[in-house]
């Protein structure tokens, strides 16, 4: 996981702890309000505006939270795709490695054969003869499938074709996790909006409780 991904992923964790924080801040001033009611008779209750800006903030929360756990998530499951690709990748070198040992006694008979012909130690039809001895050991033929060449080469191949499908998981889920994040992100933006607004409907409904606390309290002195 990049460094990158952690410290966005680790902004959006404390975006929702600080709304969070904020949540449970008015609920505590909402029993507040809710005792100065029904103790003294004058108390004001929180406007429907800042319960509807409250519920926003919260659904906002919420979502950016879902949104942050399915980014996390995603990058785990990145992370062991590029590991299994890794792993694909080293079994096919092994593989292409193996086969390539396989057949290279086969070549050396052939090299030796082409340097007796040069030497005039064979004649054309034994040299014809060791060399295609050798090319039906080394390179792969239809039948029979117990031939040591062919076996090495269906496992080349099956190891390529694993290699070249856990490179396209790994790039796929990759993509995937890129833009989970980017939703995080972009959620996470829209809940630090709506914890803004929350902070300025509570200020403003603080405000305007202090107004009529004071205007109370004058009417008391008053009578």
């Amino acid at each position: 996981m990049s460094t990158l991904v952690i410290l966005i992923l680790s902004a959006i964790q404390v975006t929702l702890l600080v709304a969070l924080v904020l949540l449970g801040i008015i609920a505590r001033r909402q029993f507040e309000y809710a005792n100065l009611r029904s103790d003294g008779g004058w108390g004001v209750p929180i406007t429907d505006e800042v319960d509807m800006v409250a519920a926003d903030a919260q659904a906002a929360a919420a979502a950016a939270e879902r949104a942050l756990e399915e980014a996390d998530q995603a990058q785990h499951q990145a992370v062991h795709a590029a590991a299994a690709r890794d792993m694909a990748e080293r079994r096919y070198r092994l593989a292409l490695k193996q086969a390539h040992a396989a057949g290279e006694p086969y070549r050396l008979v052939q090299r030796a054969a082409l340097n007796a012909y040069r030497s005039r130690q064979l004649s054309v039809e034994e040299l014809n003869r060791i060399w295609q001895h050798a090319q039906v050991m080394v390179e792969p033929a239809p039948s029979p499938a117990s031939v040591p060449p062919l076996a090495w080469e269906l496992r080349v191949r099956e190891a390529r074709r694993r290699h070249e499908q856990a490179e396209a998981e790994a790039a796929r889920v990759q993509e995937e996790a890129r833009l989970k994040t980017v939703t995080a992100t972009v959620l996470a933006e829209k809940a630090r909006a709506a914890e803004s607004q929350l902070t300025a409907a509570l200020h403003s409904a603080n405000t305007g409780l202090v107004g009529l606390l004071r205007a109370s309290w004058a009417d008391v002195v008053t009578d």
